[in-house]
């Protein structure tokens, strides 16, 4: 069902840049403008600034094109000397364990969603694909990757792993975070590529970050559709894709902060949901007390939230009587569809943000940015993949897939 190919990448030339730790940075949609300037203070190379380019409005698009032109004059950035696909392992530790996973780059020819063979999972919004059509119209460059997951079942990690033994040409430890590590290698063999694409083309690709770099992709195709229907290079987007049977490949949580219009107050709350939930007193006092919790639920099949007020935290599992107690729906379908929609309802809600980190979620709180944190787990993978392909779609921010993969090693130019 996918169209997928492999292609010339474009390259950082390593006889100008020695370093390619020094020119890579994670996706910009990650990138504060502090990190920014940390980021380009590892070389002023550094993709981000393509990625963010400078500039007000109506100058930064420019100003990112005229950069690109530069570096190309300069070789600093190359074309590839032939069609590969790309293998990429990503290493990152958990808990100071050393994990690794294993996906490949190549180009996917942009479809709508209603063809089935690139399926979304959340919702997007207008602006960031506003920035991105723009970028793209400037420079006709993917600079990022569409991160993708696939039903693969190891068939074509096999094929990953006969080059993954060899000596990679691009091996880093990224100058913003050494705890993680990207090596790459080619796949430039017609047997394998075909091997490859026939394998491809009966799976779907279920998009796990990028959507709106994707749609802007489609935008762009669309809006510059020529007569012909004979594909077109702007009819492809650089794409990771990744075999979802991996072990190491997890979708990590999500948390929540909230601050209301009216004071707000537990008792009150507690009082008009005790029938459908169990609540009980915690003592949490970080956030790795909260993931003890939580992993706790996940391990007994219980589905439970914890709920923190300041410096007081409560936990709030299903009772038999709720309503979702039976099914199979992920945690964050019933925290949006029920625990906030009250606490909305009776406090008023003003503001939402989300955060990975639990510690964070409990200074937010105990310094009063925020008036209620909420700690969840997150869905599985093998969740997303039964909801999306059914044709359903996750709450916001219901996934958080990590690493993610650098931007800069490889690059598309159509």
């Amino acid at each position: 069902m996918v169209d997928i190919l492999p292609f010339r990448g474009l390259i950082y030339n390593r006889e100008k840049i020695r370093d390619i730790s020094k020119v890579v940075s994670p996706p910009y949609d990650v990138i504060t403008k502090k990190r920014r300037e940390e980021i380009l203070s590892c070389s002023r190379n550094n993709i981000v600034n393509l990625i963010l380019p400078e500039g007000d409005e109506d100058r930064r698009y420019g100003n990112a094109s005229r950069i690109l032109k530069d570096w190309l004059d300069k070789k600093i950035l190359i074309q590839d000397n032939r069609k590969c696909f790309y293998v990429l392992e990503i290493g990152f530790k958990i808990k100071g364990v050393l994990r690794r996973m294993t996906a490949f780059i190549g180009l996917t020819r942009i479809e709508p969603y209603s063809s089935g063979k690139v399926l979304r999972h959340e919702k997007t919004l207008s602006g960031p694909k506003e920035d991105r059509y723009r970028l793209l119209e400037s420079c006709r460059t993917n600079f990022g990757l569409i991160y993708t997951i696939y039903k693969g079942h190891g068939e074509i990690n096999k094929i990953l792993r006969s080059y993954s033994g060899n000596h990679p040409f691009i091996s880093i430890k990224p100058c913003y975070n050494d705890n993680l590590s990207f090596s790459m290698w080619k796949i430039p063999k017609k047997e394998d590529i075909d091997v490859i694409t026939d394998i491809m083309r009966d799976r779907s690709l279920l998009i796990a970050d990028g959507h709106h770099r994707y749609e802007t992709s489609l935008m762009y195709k669309n809006n510059n559709q020529m007569h012909s229907h004979a594909p077109h290079s702007r009819d492809y987007v650089l794409t990771l894709f990744m075999d979802s049977s991996q072990r190491e490949l997890k979708i990590y949580p999500t948390h929540r902060v909230l601050s209301f219009n009216n004071p707000v107050n537990a008792d009150r709350y507690f009082s008009l949901i005790k029938n459908k939930y169990n609540i009980e007193s915690l003592l949490i006092e970080n956030g790795s007390d909260a993931e003890a919790v939580l992993e706790d639920f996940r391990r007994k099949g219980i589905k439970g939230f914890i709920l923190y007020f300041k410096q007081e935290a409560y936990s709030l599992t299903l009772k038999s009587t709720h309503p979702d107690y039976n099914t199979d729906k992920p945690d964050v379908f019933i925290l949006h569809n029920d625990i906030l929609k009250d606490l909305g309802d009776i406090f008023g809600t003003r503001d939402i943000s989300f955060n990975h980190s639990g510690d964070h979620i409990i200074r937010d709180v105990d310094t009063g940015t925020y008036d209620l944190g909420v700690f969840l787990n997150p869905p599985a993978i093998q969740d997303v993949e039964r909801i999306c392909y059914s044709g359903g779609l996750m709450p916001q921010k219901s996934t958080y897939f990590w690493p993610k993969p650098c931007t800069g090693l490889v690059m598309y130019r159509f």
